[in-house]
């Protein structure tokens, strides 16, 4: 079974963009973390850019800096900023990628809106790479429980393949799949994902091409069977 445990709307992107064999084989979205927008004060501009790292910064990010372009990380957030009305004048494949090419060919002020967990400091790399950067967390992912219902379905599975999206949720799933004992197939969207884990020993372990949503894709369908 494929076992998908983003937040919920995300889990539901990713299962219909997924192929129909996935659902032929068996589905189930079970999210161990919700969004939760924190609606903090913005700082004070102008700001020649915004830097929007996932899709979740971008309603904060509507209410507040509509005017400003906004360069993103993945197709899908450059998306949902067109669709509040920003201008999108680059797209990153992940954060690492932004900030090389930001990289002395930028100038003026920039915020990066992003989440209470993140890795690095995509600001504080910015602004040492010549754009004056400040850093503003807009959103939360908390943890969610499982129901019982669900903890018994998935205990009850004889294998698991389980895309694994940031080190926090393998730290998540690891405690509570820590008594599972069917076959564990393990996909990391980056190798901290697979680092992070901590629980049963997997059958099978794979890593992303890249660290993006369209990467993970492919490489969940690698190990979908049929």
């Amino acid at each position: 079974m494929l076992l998908i445990t983003r937040p919920q709307r995300d889990s539901e992107r990713l299962l219909a963009d997924l192929t129909h064999g996935a659902r032929r084989w068996g589905a189930m979205i079970a999210p161990v973390m919700e969004i939760v927008t924190l609606w903090p004060d913005p700082p004070e501009g102008p700001f020649d850019l915004i830097f929007l790292t996932s899709r979740h910064a971008v309603p904060y990010a509507a209410r507040h800096f509509v005017g400003a372009p906004a360069v993103c990380v993945g197709q899908a957030t450059a998306q949902a900023a067109r669709d509040v009305g920003f201008s999108v004048p680059a797209i990153y494949p992940d954060a690492q990628a932004l900030v090389a090419d930001m990289a002395g060919a930028a100038s003026g002020r920039a915020v990066h809106i992003h989440g209470q967990h993140a890795r690095g400091n995509v600001a504080q790399e910015l602004t040492r790479a010549g754009v004056e950067t400040q850093d503003l967390v807009v959103y939360d992912q908390r943890e969610c429980p499982w129901t019982q219902a669900d903890r018994d379905s998935i205990a009850g599975q004889s294998g698991l393949i389980l895309p694994v999206f940031s080190p926090r949720s393998a730290a998540l799933l690891s405690d509570r799949l820590q008594a599972y004992r069917g076959h564990l197939t393990l996909i990391g969207l980056s190798q901290a994902c697979l680092d992070a884990w901590r629980g049963p020993t997997p059958l099978r372990r794979s890593v992303a091409e890249r660290p993006n949503g369209d990467a993970m894709k492919r490489a969940i369908r690698v190990e979908l069977p049929g």
